[in-house]
């Protein structure tokens, strides 16, 4: 018999999670039963109980992590059926093996994820707004399909220079391939897991130390865990480039920063400048990653002797002010986005005032469109405050010229359309407390809500749509049609 994991705690920022594996699981998982079966609280029934859960040893290689354990050979042969094949297995096959390094110098945007069998996530101590996250990522599929190209194209032991994406590949690993039906799986489901290798992966970026104090935030977790694998992916890139590349003296004039002209709108002249030259290119920006082009128009000319200056300002999703009364929809939140603004006390080169204008338009958007509806705003005589009101939010969302720049790059958007696949929603009044849950599509559009280990089959994207009475929806995901 295999030992059972002790508990233990996990500390990210300010918060020690407590990590029991027999008590946790269980106890969330016998809630979860009740609730599915309409058991009451006072009558004496038998629960179902999930299974123990027995320790992991830290697997030395991707190999490792596919071999099962000799006690659970059996139930693997029935149960995983569907899962990756091992390396050594791939390799018989034929198969050809590469470094990570290649993988990220190619790969491409895949949306040929396998669909998974649902799974909740334990909530071991105010972490929601964590589990809420990782299902979504969970069910990217261009984010899953890339997971899984690394796991079955890349041999190399773990280490520490890619603790997160080496966690998230762990994480993806506990689910099994299956496009079952929610409601066909009623009884077959696996039980609810932490994920502990996340929360370990999390202890090792020094970066998420400024998430203490305010770790309710999914917004702001998500950008600092999808943040954190792009910059692991930019170091491994780096350090291939810098062993490889031949050294040079002399740099293209756009990567200094020195700027370039473009054509705009009426043929005049554009001064173009990207404030972000020293981005990398990996998986991550080729999924979420999109441009703004920010321009300044000032009456007559600007310093550098253009009458229009632009920055190309790149985003990983886009946060959308819904306070005015104004914004009741996306649509209408985006129009806010790209409306002109007027710039107080502009001063000309020549010391004289001027009125001058900014104005960001899209200049480039990703597959998978993230939209963070700012929800919390500060106000000087009450602080910070949730804005409650309905945004309404379509199932498919067409791009309005007016949002687009005015170039031959956002040609291939005119026509574009995304289908809603994710929504995060808080539940609750203030910024540093609530809840999260989150409504998310599977492939082959079925609709699940997930609250932790609670997981629910929805009817239809209607019951995504439709305004909540106990919660608001706080993050979007919009995936393109293909």
């Amino acid at each position: 018999m295999e030992a059972l994991a002790p508990s233990r705690s996990v500390k990210i920022g300010s918060i020690d999670i407590a990590i029991d594996h027999n008590c946790q699981v269980q106890a969330q998982y016998k809630e979860y039963r009740r609730r599915k079966t309409g058991e009451q609280d006072d009558e004496v029934v038998e629960e179902p109980v999930a299974p123990q859960t027995p320790v992991k040893a830290k697997p030395v290689s991707w190999a490792a992590l596919l071999r099962p354990s000799p006690a659970a050979a059996a139930a693997a042969a029935n149960k995983k059926a569907n899962e990756i094949v091992s390396s050594q297995a791939a390799a018989a096959d034929g198969r050809k093996f590469t470094t990570l390094e290649d993988v990220l110098e190619n790969w491409q945007v895949e949306f040929s994820a396998p669909a998974v069998q649902p799974r909740g996530l334990v909530n071991s101590g105010n972490m929601c707004f964590m589990n809420v996250v990782l299902q979504a990522l969970l069910y990217c599929e261009p984010f899953c399909s890339m997971l899984r190209h690394i796991k079955k194209s890349v041999v190399f032991s773990f280490n520490s220079n890619t603790p997160l994406l080496e966690a998230l590949i762990r994480f993806v690993h506990e689910f099994r391939a299956d496009r079952t039906p929610l409601e066909q799986l009623e009884t077959g489901l696996e039980s609810p897991f932490v994920p502990e290798d996340v929360y370990e992966a999390l202890q090792k970026k020094n970066v998420f130390q400024t998430l203490r104090g305010q770790q309710e935030d999914a917004q702001e977790f998500m950008s600092y865990l999808v943040d954190g694998i792009h910059e692991e992916m930019v170091s491994v890139l780096q350090a291939h480039r810098a062993r490889t590349a031949p050294a040079t003296g002399t740099e293209d004039s756009a990567e200094n920063g020195a700027g370039w002209l473009e054509v705009g709108p009426n043929n005049r002249a554009v001064n173009m400048c990207d404030v972000h030259s020293e981005a990398v290119r990996t998986p991550i920006t080729q999924i979420f990653g999109g441009a703004l082009q920010s321009t300044l128009t000032v009456p007559g000319v600007t310093s550098d002797g253009t009458p229009r200056r632009s920055n190309r300002e790149p985003f990983q999703w886009l946060a959308l002010d819904v306070s005015s009364d104004s914004v009741s929809t996306i649509g209408d939140a985006l129009d806010e986005l790209v409306a002109p603004e007027t710039i107080e006390g502009y001063m000309t080169v020549q010391g004289q005032p001027a009125t001058a204008t900014k104005q960001m338009v899209l200049e480039r958007v990703p597959p998978v469109l993230v939209l963070h509806l700012k929800r919390f705003v500060f106000c000087a005589d009450e602080g910070v405050k949730k804005v409650h009101k309905f945004i309404e939010y379509p199932a498919e969302l067409a791009l309005a010229p007016a949002w687009l720049a005015r170039s031959s790059g956002t040609a291939r958007y005119r026509n574009a359309r995304f289908r809603l696949t994710g929504v995060i929603y808080h539940h609750g009044s203030h910024a540093s407390g609530g809840h999260y849950t989150c409504d998310i599509q599977r492939p082959g559009g079925e609709w699940l809500q997930f609250d932790d280990v609670d997981i629910e089959s929805l009817e239809s994207v209607d019951a995504v749509l439709k305004e909540k009475s106990d919660r608001t929806a706080y993050i979007l995901f919009y995936t393109i049609c293909r």
